[in-house]
């Protein structure tokens, strides 16, 4: 049995990680059987982040190169349907999500202090530490230090707030366009375009901070419909929390 080693499902998405989200649900498409572990143990990782499977005795991690594994070792495609012009499409937003999208996501959570106060105590609640706020007040504060300075040599940190609302909403805004009225990104049936963007607009629209970024994905029906319609149809209302 494979295990997926993931983060506890908070505000009505299985992860608060993009990627884990995404890895889950596209081993839900993909109708691969797995168990899930959801106590976020990074220290077990073997690339130092989550989400990491096991599998055939050995630890993997990384949902990219896992996606791909699955696809050279076990002939398992959700893709397969797709052309060869359809799957370099989806190659790019998939890496417009994780190489750009992701850094307006951290923007939202860590640079403001009303929602990283509240990113910070659910934090805390993972690290499943009882001690008092002073006890992982020093490194949640220096976890949050560096994931900015990660930003700004990445350089999206470098710029203004209405620099970062202006290039992130461009990438949803993109989304919502290719998506149009469609089901799912590329037509009738889930891709794993359709895994990627739920891990990450999910995680955009259903927590609760504040931001004209998620004000902006709000507005955005039909990318909000597709996160509803693949809560849906791969997740029980009993396993996404509140």
């Amino acid at each position: 049995m494979i295990t997926l080693y993931t983060t506890p499902s908070v505000w009505g998405i299985p992860s608060t990680s993009p990627a884990c989200a995404k890895l889950e649900t596209w081993l839900r498409i993909a109708k691969i059987p797995h168990k899930t572990d959801r106590t976020a143990n990074i220290a077990a990782a073997p690339k130092g982040k989550i989400p990491f499977i096991e599998y055939q005795g050995k630890l993997v991690g990384d949902s990219t190169l896992i996606v791909e594994m699955f696809k050279e070792k076990e002939g398992i495609d959700i893709d397969s349907c797709l052309t060869s012009s359809e799957r370099a499409i989806s190659l790019a937003f998939r890496r417009m999500l994780k190489e750009n999208t992701y850094w307006g996501i951290g923007y939202i959570r860590y640079f403001v202090d009303e929602n990283w106060r509240i990113y910070k105590a659910l934090l805390a609640s993972m690290l499943g530490n009882n001690a008092p706020p002073e006890g992982w007040e020093p490194f949640l504060e220096e976890l949050r230090q560096n994931y900015l300075n990660q930003m700004y040599v990445q350089g999206l940190g470098r710029h203004s707030s209405e620099e970062i609302y202006q290039i992130t909403t461009a990438d949803l805004q993109a989304l919502s366009d290719f998506l149009a009225d469609k089901p799912f990104f590329m037509g009738e049936q889930p891709t794993t375009l359709d895994a990627t963007a739920y891990g990450y607009i999910g995680n955009i629209i259903k927590p609760p901070f504040t931001s004209p970024i998620v004000g902006y994905a709000l507005k955005l029906e039909n990318l909000c419909q597709h996160c509803d319609r693949m809560n849906q149809r791969f997740f029980s209302e009993s396993e996404l929390s509140g």
